[in-house]
């Protein structure tokens, strides 16, 4: 981006980041609340967690992954409670390519707030595996594969989703 960032004050910043996080507009997200980020540190004014999850996020689909994931999980870490950093975190493991981390975080995430939208939709976008039949045997139990695909038959064959590896 060439404009300069200096014109606009910290909250237009904040609002131009999370405009341009949503419509996946991650190298100009990253810019926006890279500079938010830099004037709350150059002020000795702690930055937000769920603005560090949205930083991590940009950073994570602009070539900086293991800084991006490092980043939320600090925020994580700092703030356990908000939903959002548990959104971020989610799609940083998918774009790792840590589907179970994903899942995982996911989950965590709906404990503390089951009706987020956007943990929601990412449940939905990554399917969840329904728990094996008999659960006190493996998944991989043949008798757990049978009667699986034996339920399967019997629901109608029709799958919830893109399953979720456990």
């Amino acid at each position: 981006m060439v404009e300069s960032l200096e014109r606009y004050d910290d909250e237009e910043l904040l609002k131009r980041g999370r405009d341009a996080l949503k419509l996946q507009r991650y190298p100009q997200a990253r810019e926006f609340l890279s500079e938010y980020c830099d004037r709350q540190s150059k002020r000795n004014l702690s930055v937000p967690t769920g603005i560090l999850a949205s930083y991590s996020l940009a950073l994570g689909h602009t070539k900086g992954l293991k800084e991006g994931l490092d980043l939320c999980l600090k925020a994580v870490a700092s703030d356990r409670r908000n939903p959002h950093i548990y959104w971020s975190l989610a799609q940083l493991y998918m774009l790792s390519g840590s589907r179970k981390k994903a899942v995982e975080a996911l989950e965590v995430g709906l404990k503390v707030s089951p009706d987020h939208r956007g943990l929601l939709k990412l449940r939905e976008d990554f399917g969840v595996r329904r728990p094996p039949p008999i659960r006190f045997l493996s998944r991989e139990s043949v008798v757990n594969v049978k009667l699986g695909k034996a339920l399967h038959k019997l629901r109608g064959g029709k799958r919830t989703g893109k399953r979720a590896s456990s």
